[in-house]
Parts: structure tokens; C-alpha cells; sequence
């Protein structure tokens, strides 16, 4: 009995011995490649080459020159010495030796000195290393031969070529020798030390220095290390072959090598830890998806943000307060914070007291059209809050906007501006609630569906009113769902850059979100400022998301019944008529009006005019919409960026799921917070982040790229696939999953066969819920795109704001019908059960 207790715990005391060997040794692994890597910036430190970039990558070159060289010299220059006489041979090599000591003296005082010192340190190689060090000055700084003369030299055929080269080298040792034809151009009637470089030169170009890949190299050299001196010191170390390929490598990428030795042994740690506290030491899937998944969030979102704080606390002298203290001293960033929260917080109430009784209506009441009014409620869900912002300055425009000139005809003013002026702060704030009250709506409306109705119809059997009931019972049961609402329309509205920068900035009335963007491009202390402002924004978002996912959770849906329910349905009586009027005026004012503007800006050639106007009606703007290649290419982008983003993300959220759903690991509730953080951290803090972490400084520099675009899609919109995926998974029961086993089908065949097609529709669901916002993202996008990377939503931005508003206009109306197409065919798929 005591063998068969001790035998499992033998292996899995020998499991957990292994394991910790193979930990040990990936962690030693990591501080080994963090140390050379270190010691590989030591020695680039040292050698005094200094990249114009800031990179250690004009280091990499060095070594690709020294294999041009070296080859150069066992193929071309060796192979010809040794064909002359052994005094030519001599004396070419003094020459040589005095050409590159010339021309080290020229570009640096005393560096004659220092190419003497170097040769003399070369012992039994020192004809190698002066021609290689003459051969290598000549590729970046040698004499200059016409393109031309160039070509005369390297068309002598191959068979002529060795007596060519020989014949260049001798006549630079005698001055009346006879230049060979195909050189003679290039030498001219050069004379002394400036004709020997020259025919040396030559040389050089018979033997290969012109080809392609060797111009190259050295014309990169050229430009990754500007100063002389530095340039100097390249040579030397080409002229010694110094620095193998992977020394070269190491200290060209060691800022990559130290990250991923960092991960290395986090990974190692991390995992040992888990393994030690579950009792598991076996290294299955589950654990490598995890750290894999962790390893993307930790380089792509953990280390922006503590950049991010860095930057903003930390200065060239250490640690200190001064740039926060002369940030928040500024008068534009003060009125921009006090924007910020004035906004929001006015949006916040409105939106959520324009949203609870909405709900209700619509989930709980015996209003007409109910279905009906929920699509049309969650539209402006759907669209671009920047589109909101062009449809209401068109309405609401103090010159021209169709409201004002209707209520100054109505009114009988004689002003040519007003009475509503969109371009105040009151501007925005309508604009804001206008577009995000729908956040508050859909998170109440979907709280009320699960609520238990027992209180409430206790409530009404106690001779209680409906109205009554509402705000007795419930109100105070939704109350966590409210607050959550209203907090979501809070932290929406304070990260928002569409609106405030097209309803704000003609105003001067600043935001946080917009002032970043300002800063940003700054080319002085912008980044700092936009640092400490970043950290405001980030500050906010991890406030709002410690109440709602921290405080509220605990007490959400504390009514809600284990059984099935049905809401009751409140009868409206007399008010169900004039209600759902209400209802209708509402919905023409906050959803109809607007896009209607949007739709018949688009067909017009002059905004200022009614598009009934004598020769104001044109198709040419929809015409360009689809045929302007720089749209066609803005459009192509939006939809491969938001697929990879969608899909990569839903891969991540399906792998979380799995192992949130059907696993018991220790750790999984790391990355699921990490992806819980960054969908709650505004979209412009993402985007500042990954700029001050993504530009080389830690390895990685995707500035300009469409992958950093893609990599913020995800971190932001990826909780929302993932949800979606989540909740489904745990709908399913896992006995279907251990039947299918216990009947001989693998893990895999599981999946495919009995689980995926269960959580399909939710897939389908959580693949767009990611695509939609990721396809016409702005905030992100205008700080993080580059030539060639431009997106649907950076180009309907460009054209409102510099080019044409009725171009805009049709591009807007667009995206509107796409997302709204998307959304169909979500419901399709889903069977009604998802749609957004």
C-alpha cells in the first residue's frame, strides 16, 4: 500500500526536478543574453561609432563591409600582388600605407597617427590589414569616379581583368606609365598622390567595389554613421576584421536581446511559481498559450504604459515633478482639464438620464415599436462619434447650420448668426451625449432583461403606481448598472478626440485628447507634455475601471433570479399613445436629422446652398468616394488592418476563454486583467504609449507601421471579442466535451466537432464586435499613422477638415451603411442572438 502512495509521488517529485532544471537553465539563459547584450552596448559605446538614428544597427554594417572587404582581398587584391614582383609588391604596400594615412589625417587631426599605430599592431598581417584598411576608406571616402568611367572599368571582361589590375597598380607606382584605356578617362591629368588614389581606386572598382551589394553597404554606412571620426574607427575595425556575426548581431539588436531575455526569465519565474503552487509540472498547451499571450500584452501593453509614466515623472536630472508642476501650471493644459471634466461629466448625466427611461420604455412597457426604436437607439452606437460631430455642425453651424436659419426664419430674427452656436463647450456636450448615451442604454437595457421582476410586482400588488415602482424598487435594484453606464459614458466621452477636435478646435475649446495630439507634434517638449497629460487620461480610465469592475461587480445583479423570467410588461394605458410620439420626435431629432444632413450634404457642390439649388446637385463626390485611389487604398487598409486585429484578437479571446472557462491553471487571471486594463485605458493613451515605446528604444521600432496600428486595435477592442466568447463557453455544459472524450476523440477533434460549432454564433459575434470599431478607429489612428498607412477614418477626417465637406460627408455615410450591412449580417449569422 505504501509503494503504490509513494511511486506517484517519486514522479511527481522527478517532475518537478526536471522542470526546475530546464527553468533554471531558461532563466540563466535570459541573464546570459541580458548580460552580453549589455556588454555588446559597452563595446558600441567604446568604439565610438555613433549612429544617426540613435541605433546600434550602423554597427551591424561593420561586419557585412568586413566580409565585402575580406572577400575582396582573398579574390581580387591578394590574387593580383602575388602576380607582381616582390619590390612592387613592397613598395605598393607603403603607398597604400601612406594614401589611408593621408586620408585618416585629413578627416581627423592626429589620425595618420592612429592608422600607423594600428598597422604596426598588426604584426604578420600588415599588407592585409593596410590594404583592407585603405580598401575599406576607399568605399565611403575615397576619390569619386565618374559613373561613366565606372563603367568603362568594369566592362574589361574577365579574362582581360587580372593583366587590367596589375597594370593599375604598377602604373601607381611610376608616374610616367601609360594609364590602361578603360582607366584612362577616369584618371585624367592627375598627378602625385591624388593619381595614385585614383588609379588605386580603380582598382578597387575592377575587383567589385561598384557592384551592387558592396555601393550599397557602403552607402549605408555612410548615412547610420555620419561623423568622420566615428567613421574612422569603422574602418579600423573593418581593417582588422574585427566582430563576428553574432557579436554583430548581438550588439545591433541588443536592445531586442535584453527583451527577450527579460521575458526569459520572467517566463521562467512566472512559471515556476504557478507550477509550484498548483502541483502540475507537466509543460502542456495550456501553459505555453498563457505565457504566450502574456508576452504579448507584457511587451505591447505593460511596457508602453510604464514608459508612458516615466517619461512623465522622469527627466534628464532623475526623478522629479517638474514637468507634472509646469504641465498643470499651463493655462492651455488647465482649461484643457477643466474641458475634459466639465464635458464628461455633464455627458455622463445626460447620457444616462436620457438612456434609463429609454430602457425601460423599451424593455419594460407596452410601447409600440419597441424593436424598432432599440435598432434605431443603438445606431449612433454603430457610426463614428466624429460623423455625429460633422452631421450637428452642419445643423447647428451659427451661420449657416439648417436649424439656425430655421429658427431665425421661424423666430422672425433679423442676426445673421445663431441663436445656437455649436462651437462652444455646450456644443460638445450635446454632440458627446447625443453619441455615447447609447453606451449607457445598452448596459441598462441588458441589466433590466436579467432582472428578476418579483420586487416590482410585489410593489404594484401593494397598490404601488408604475411610475411609483420605478423609482422604488426599479431604480435602487438597477442601480450598479446605472452607475456602470454612466461610468462608461464618462471615461467615452473624456477619451474622445473626433468630436472635440471638430467641434471644439474651430471654438478654441480644447480637450485633453486634443491637446495631446497638439503636443505630440511639437518638436520640443511636446512628447513630455503629451506624457503628462497621457497619464491624466490613464489616471481617469484605471478610476472608472476600478469602480465598475472592482466595487460594482460585487454587487451586480444581486436581484437577478436563478430561473427563467420573463420581465412584466407595464401597460402604458392613456400615455402609451403620446409616449411612443415622444418616442418618434426623439428619434427623428437624435438619429434621423443628423444622418439625413450627412446624406444630403454629400450630393452638394456648395454646403452654404440647398441641394435644390440651380447646379447644386452632384454625384461626384459618391463617384470619387469609389474611384480616388488614395480612398481605395484608405479603405483597403481599414479592412486588412481590422481583419488581422479581429482575427488575431479572436484567437487570443477563444485561447483565454478555453482557459478561463475550462481550465484551473494558476495565472490565467493575469491576462485577462491585462486585457481588462487596456480596454479601459482611452484609446489616445494607447497610442502615446506604443509611440514612446515602439521607436527602437527597447528594440522594437514600428513607428510608422501598419503593424503598430494593428497591435493598438487589439489591445483596445480585444475584451470585447473576448466577452462575448467567454460567456458562451460558459453556457456550454463540460460534460458534452468529456463524453466526446471518454468516446475516444482527441482534445482537437473536441473542439471541432462538438464545442466550436456550439460557441459559433459567439465567435461570429465576438470577430466583428472587434472588426467594427477597429475599421473606422480615428483617436488611435491619427497619432499612429504614416504615408501609406492611412485608414478610412484618417482619410473621412482629412477631407472634413482640410479638403471638402461634401467628399466627407459621402465617405461618412458610407462607413454608415457598411457598418450598418456588418451588423445584418452579424444578426444573420447569430440567429438574432447577437447584433450591435
Amino acid at each position: 500500500m505504501n509503494h503504490a502512495v509513494e511511486k506517484p509521488e517519486t514522479g511527481r517529485r522527478g517532475a518537478a526536478r526536471i522542470m526546475t532544471a530546464v527553468l533554471s537553465v531558461l532563466f540563466l539563459l535570459g541573464a546570459a543574453l541580458i548580460l552580453a547584450a549589455l556588454r555588446g552596448q559597452e563595446a558600441y559605446a567604446r568604439s565610438g561609432i555613433q549612429s544617426s538614428s540613435g541605433s546600434e544597427k550602423g554597427y551591424q554594417l561593420i561586419h557585412t563591409l568586413s566580409g565585402d572587404v575580406g572577400e575582396n582581398w582573398e579574390q581580387v587584391i591578394l590574387p593580383t600582388l602575388s602576380g607582381l614582383e616582390a619590390e612592387e609588391r613592397a613598395a605598393l604596400e607603403e603607398t597604400a600605407r601612406t594614401l589611408a594615412m593621408a586620408k585618416w589625417d585629413e578627416m581627423k587631426a592626429g589620425g595618420g597617427e592612429e592608422a600607423a599605430a594600428l598597422l604596426e599592431q598588426a604584426g604578420g598581417r600588415r599588407e592585409e590589414v593596410t590594404w583592407r584598411m585603405l580598401y575599406a576608406t576607399w568605399l565611403v571616402d575615397g576619390p569619386k569616379i565618374a559613373l561613366s568611367s565606372r563603367k568603362e572599368i568594369i566592362a574589361v571582361s574577365e579574362d582581360a581583368a587580372p593583366a587590367f589590375r596589375a597594370a593599375l597598380l604598377r602604373c601607381a607606382l611610376k608616374e610616367e606609365a601609360e594609364v590602361p584605356a578603360a582607366a584612362a578617362k577616369a584618371v585624367g591629368e592627375k598627378k602625385g598622390a591624388e593619381r595614385q588614389g585614383l588609379l588605386i581606386q580603380a582598382f578597387f572598382v575592377s575587383g567589385g567595389s561598384a557592384e551592387g551589394k558592396v555601393s550599397e553597404h557602403a552607402d549605408a554606412l555612410k548615412k547610420a554613421v555620419r561623423g568622420k571620426e566615428q567613421r574612422l574607427s569603422a574602418y579600423g575595425m573593418i581593417a582588422r576584421g574585427e566582430g563576428g556575426w553574432f557579436w554583430s548581431m548581438l550588439v545591433s539588436h541588443s536592445r531586442t536581446a535584453i527583451l527577450i531575455g527579460a521575458l526569459l526569465m520572467i517566463n521562467a519565474v512566472l512559471l515556476f511559481f504557478l507550477m509550484r503552487s498548483q502541483g502540475d509540472w507537466g509543460l502542456n498547451a495550456k501553459w505555453i498559450l498563457m505565457i504566450l499571450i502574456l508576452d504579448f500584452l507584457l511587451v505591447f501593453q505593460v511596457l508602453p504604459s510604464f514608459t508612458l509614466i516615466r517619461n512623465a515623472f522622469v527627466s534628464e536630472k532623475g526623478f522629479s515633478l517638474d514637468i507634472m508642476r509646469s504641465l498643470y501650471t499651463n493655462p492651455a493644459n488647465l482649461g484643457a482639464l477643466k474641458n475634459t471634466l466639465i464635458a464628461s461629466f455633464a455627458t455622463m448625466i445626460l447620457g444616462t438620464l436620457i438612456a434609463f427611461p429609454l430602457a425601460w420604455l423599451v424593455g419594460r412597457t407596452n410601447l409600440y415599436g419597441k424593436n424598432i426604436f432599440r435598432f434605431l437607439f443603438v445606431t449612433t452606437y454603430m457610426v463614428p462619434p466624429y460623423v455625429g460631430a460633422m452631421a450637428w455642425m452642419r445643423l447647428l453651424n451659427p451661420n449657416v447650420g439648417v436649424v439656425n436659419k430655421a429658427l431665425r426664419t421661424v423666430l422672425g430674427l433679423s442676426a445673421t448668426q445663431g441663436p445656437l452656436d455649436i462651437y462652444t463647450l455646450g456644443g460638445m456636450i450635446w454632440v458627446l451625449t447625443s453619441f455615447y448615451y447609447p453606451y449607457a442604454f445598452i448596459t441598462i437595457s441588458r441589466a433590466m432583461e436579467k432582472m428578476d421582476p418579483s420586487l416590482e410586482e410585489a410593489s404594484r400588488i401593494s397598490g404601488a403606481s408604475p411610475l411609483k415602482t420605478v423609482f422604488t424598487v426599479t431604480l435602487p435594484m438597477m442601480m450598479p448598472s446605472l452607475v456602470a453606464g454612466a461610468l462608461l459614458v464618462f471615461i467615452s466621452a473624456a477619451s474622445c478626440y473626433g468630436i472635440p477636435s471638430i467641434i471644439g478646435n474651430p471654438g478654441n475649446i480644447y480637450t485633453v485628447t486634443t491637446r495631446i495630439a497638439e503636443q505630440v507634434g511639437l518638436p520640443q517638449g511636446g512628447m513630455e507634455n503629451a506624457a503628462g497629460l497621457g497619464v491624466f487620461l490613464m489616471a481617469i480610465g484605471l478610476i472608472v475601471l476600478f469602480i465598475s469592475d472592482g466595487l460594482l461587480a460585487r454587487k451586480q445583479y444581486t436581484t437577478v433570479s436563478g430561473k427563467s423570467v420573463n420581465p412584466v410588461i407595464v401597460d402604458l394605458g392613456k400615455w402609451r399613445i403620446p409616449l411612443t410620439v415622444g418616442m418618434i420626435v426623439f428619434v427623428l431629432i437624435m438619429v434621423v436629422m443628423p444622418f439625413m444632413t450627412i446624406l444630403n450634404t454629400s450630393f452638394k457642390i456648395d454646403v452654404g446652398k440647398s441641394v435644390l439649388a440651380a447646379r447644386n446637385f452632384t454625384l461626384d463626390n459618391w463617384r470619387d468616394v469609389f474611384t480616388r485611389s488614395k480612398n481605395l487604398n484608405a479603405l483597403r487598409n481599414s479592412l486588412v488592418y481590422a481583419s488581422i486585429a479581429a482575427t488575431a484578437g479572436l484567437v487570443i479571446a477563444c485561447v483565454m476563454s478555453y482557459l478561463l472557462q475550462r481550465t484551473s491553471i494558476r495565472g490565467r487571471s493575469i491576462p485577462n486583467f491585462l486585457i481588462t486594463l487596456g480596454s479601459g485605458t482611452p484609446s489616445v493613451v494607447i497610442a502615446l504609449s506604443l509611440i514612446m515605446a515602439m521607436n527602437g528604444r527597447f528594440g522594437l521600432n514600428l513607428i510608422g507601421t501598419a503593424q503598430i496600428l494593428i497591435i493598438a486595435y487589439m489591445i483596445k477592442y480585444e475584451m470585447m471579442g473576448m466577452r462575448t466568447v467567454t460567456s458562451a463557453m460558459a453556457q456550454i455544459h463540460v460534460s458534452l466535451e468529456e463524453s466526446s472524450q471518454i468516446a475516444g476523440a482527441s482534445w482537437l477533434s473536441t473542439m471541432r466537432r462538438i464545442t466550436g460549432p456550439l460557441i459559433f454564433p459567439s465567435i461570429a459575434a465576438g470577430w466583428f464586435l472587434i472588426f467594427i470599431p477597429c475599421f473606422y478607429e480615428l483617436s488611435m489612428t491619427e497619432l499612429l499613422f504614416a504615408s501609406g498607412t492611412e485608414t478610412i477614418g484618417h482619410q473621412l477626417f482629412e477631407y472634413w477638415t482640410l479638403t471638402s465637406q461634401p467628399m466627407s460627408c459621402a465617405m461618412a455615410f458610407g462607413i454608415l451603411m457598411i457598418v450598418v450591412v456588418l451588423n445584418l449580417v452579424l444578426n444573420l449569422l447569430t440567429k438574432g442572438k447577437f447584433s450591435i
